[in-house]
């Protein structure tokens, strides 16, 4: 199981981090990394309750014109980059972001913002990846990555509420057939990232709570989700008016992409 421990690591001068580049070995290798202690779990109690009083309108068995059933009792909803959480300690966390730039480039973007909400109850998912290989084509296996999901979870994952299950080097075979998936406990203020290319399920909710997870997609500068956005009330990014414009210089590039309105 690839996970690093952040605990302790400065936030100075992360491309020389040796935990960074400790991650940026898994991920390349395995697929997937597991960030531990990125965020204060002090933090993370907060984002639950925010999220729980905030979206308490999509948090029922039935899609929406602003969500996307995902699996049985599974849904995407997009989540505004507002309060806390639309801090740049959840969508640009330094740790997250160094290593998003160490797999990508520096012209990485934020393609996707939401949340994945498992309700209690809620079956094991179909075993997928997060998008079409490029070009429709195997060659696609051999290529560096191209866009990858973070997710940071509001409550512990685990054998109870439910974790990811994550295929490891799938996003080189191509394939998930006849191999142990890895499904890692995810304590309080840690995540987890896996390449666009890689073999995951969510785990059955068995608790009798909800299980949400925030999510950011981050993709090379060219590219753009084509399949989990067909839905035309189904926003990528939500923005609150002037935020764009409060972004730190050093996070602005991840909007890059983005015309500002008006």
């Amino acid at each position: 199981m690839i996970r690093i421990d952040f605990s302790g690591v400065p936030t100075e001068d992360l491309s020389r981090s040796k935990a960074v580049e400790a991650a940026f070995d898994g991920f390349t290798r395995e697929g997937y990394v597991v960030l531990d202690n990125i965020v204060p779990q002090d933090t993370v109690r907060s984002l639950h309750e925010e999220f729980l009083e905030r979206y308490r309108d999509q948090i029922k068995d039935k899609e929406t014109p602003e969500s996307l059933e995902v699996g049985a009792r599974r849904f995407m909803i997009p989540l505004h980059f507002s309060g806390g959480l639309g801090a740049e300690q959840v969508y640009a966390n330094p740790y997250v972001v160094a290593l998003v730039r160490m797999i990508l480039d520096d012209e990485a973007i934020i393609d996707a913002f939401g949340a994945i909400l498992s309700l209690s109850g809620a079956e094991e998912q179909h075993i997928h990846h997060d998008g079409p290989i490029l070009f429709n084509s195997e060659i696609s296996r051999l290529l560096p990555a191209y866009a990858m999901t973070f997710a940071l979870p509001l409550v512990e994952m685990n054998e109870t509420t439910g974790t990811t299950a994550l295929w490891p080097g799938s996003h080189r075979r191509g394939q998930h057939e006849g191999a142990e998936p890895d499904r890692p406990t995810i304590p309080l203020g840690s995540g987890v990232m896996w390449d666009f290319r890689t073999y995951h399920s969510g785990m059955a909710n068995r608790s009798g709570q909800l299980r949400p997870m925030v999510y950011a997609t981050y993709a090379r500068r060219w590219y753009q989700d084509p399949v989990n956005f067909r839905k035309e009330t189904l926003p990528r990014l939500v923005f609150e008016p002037g935020f764009l414009g409060s972004v730190p210089e050093g996070t602005r590039k991840l909007f890059a992409h983005v015309r500002p309105a008006g």
